[in-house]
């Protein structure tokens, strides 16, 4: 028994397989095409699950931007606006962060090819 790398996901899994139990991916006798497609399909679920993280981090910055120009009558306007800033500034960052991600993702999938 050796232990291999899915050509899907590359997790470690057993050569005596059927299926990557990481992916669910057919060990059996794939063509370089359909190996290629499985990485494809990989990148594409890795990113958009990386998009919808960026589009949160959108939110919260708007939502920080919005909370720190309310006006409050009564309370403190001092935690309002650290509460709004931090909200901003979490959701840039958090931004920023993502976008750096995809484009690692995909220069590394344009290596690859």
């Amino acid at each position: 028994m050796a232990i291999i790398k899915c050509p899907a996901c590359s997790e470690q899994t057993s050569d005596k397989v059927k299926e990557c139990p990481h992916c669910d991916m057919s060990m059996t006798a794939q063509t370089r095409e359909q190996q290629e497609s499985a990485k494809r399909v990989e990148r594409i679920k890795v990113v958009q699950s990386i998009q919808m993280q960026t589009m949160f981090a959108l939110i919260i910055s708007i939502g920080g931007f919005i909370f720190y120009y309310l006006d409050d009558p009564i309370g403190d306007e001092q935690m309002q606006s650290a509460i709004g800033i931090g909200g901003l500034i979490l959701g840039l960052t958090w931004h920023l962060i993502n976008r750096v991600r995809v484009t690692y993702i995909n220069k590394k999938f344009k290596s690859e090819r």
